[in-house]
């Protein structure tokens, strides 16, 4: 998807935006952001894993779409940020493969990135069309990034 179409003007800059919403969907296998900028109908997505936490208990197929995230954390021993969804009994997560890096690298090694830790900001780069979480760990510069698609949702 193109960054810019051709409905929409061309922002100034496009990067790093808060994110302002944030959900999943069990339909399409999608998370998408809502991106604090310009007209407020910039979007970031991408692909995720959709599964209940407790399988054998409910079938695929119930998981609906969007529904909203309540919460979601990053994990630097799996390389994975989990997102708990707003459905059913509560059980429903989303995961994506994320990259965890420090910061200010030279002064901490990557080993140092223990598992599962709280985000605590987010925000999307139409830039260079990554988003990026800060994680709850250490010195407070772990990130979190991975690839989404940016686009107008018009």
């Amino acid at each position: 998807m193109a960054l810019f179409t051709a409905s929409a003007a061309a922002p100034a800059a496009a990067a790093p935006v808060p994110v302002t919403g944030f959900a999943c969907d069990g339909n399409t296998y999608k998370c998408t952001a809502a991106l604090d900028f310009g007209d407020g109908n910039w979007k970031a997505d991408w692909s995720v894993n959709v599964y209940h936490s407790r399988a054998a208990k409910v079938s695929a197929n119930q998981a609906l779409a969007p529904v909203p995230v309540t919460g979601f954390a990053c994990d630097g021993n799996t390389y994975k940020c989990t997102a708990a969804l707003d459905f059913g009994d509560g059980n429903w997560k989303a995961d994506w493969s994320v990259n965890v890096y420090h910061s200010r690298a030279a002064k901490v090694s990557a080993n140092q990135a223990l598992a599962p830790v709280p985000v605590t900001g987010f925000t999307c780069d139409g830039n260079t069309y990554k988003c990026t979480a800060a994680l709850d760990f250490g010195d407070g510069n772990w990130k979190a990034d991975w690839s989404v698609n940016v686009y107008h949702s018009a």
